[in-house]
């Protein structure tokens, strides 16, 4: 009898128990919800950084096309895809889009610039105007 205990103690468990498995279980919804809650708002933060770059980008567009228009500013935001005698396109019909799939605005008199170079803004879906100004 004595035999048939050593061996038993001797032998390796095999698998997990429940309470261990629903302790891993835990400790991983837990660790996944705390990711959760701060990574989401990162994804509204990208969106925003998103659009100024692409307004930024909208505005070195118009800048182009005034240098290359003698002066004259475009008619048009969409004027900036269009190749015509001058050069161009001066920005891909994507870029003219923000992140939330509406056209930029543009303000030629450039207000936040004192008049130095256009306004190209947007509105965000929670109503924070964003634009080529201030980083």
């Amino acid at each position: 009898m004595t035999l048939h205990t050593k061996l038993a103690r001797h032998t390796p468990r095999r698998a997990f128990t429940l309470m261990e498995m629903l302790i891993v279980v835990a400790i991983i919804v837990i660790l996944a919800g705390v990711g959760t809650f701060y990574i989401l708002p990162q994804f509204g933060k990208a969106k925003e950084d998103t659009a100024r770059i692409k307004a930024y980008n909208v505005a070195k567009a118009l800048t182009a096309f005034y240098k290359d228009h003698d002066g004259n500013w475009p008619g048009s935001i969409e004027a900036l895809t269009v190749k015509d005698e001058y050069g161009g396109p001066y920005i891909g019909a994507e870029g003219l889009t923000d992140p939330w799939g509406k056209t930029y605005q543009i303000d030629i008199s450039g207000q936040n610039h004192n008049g130095a170079e256009p306004d190209v803004f947007t509105t965000s879906p929670d109503g924070k105007v964003l634009g080529n100004w201030g980083r």
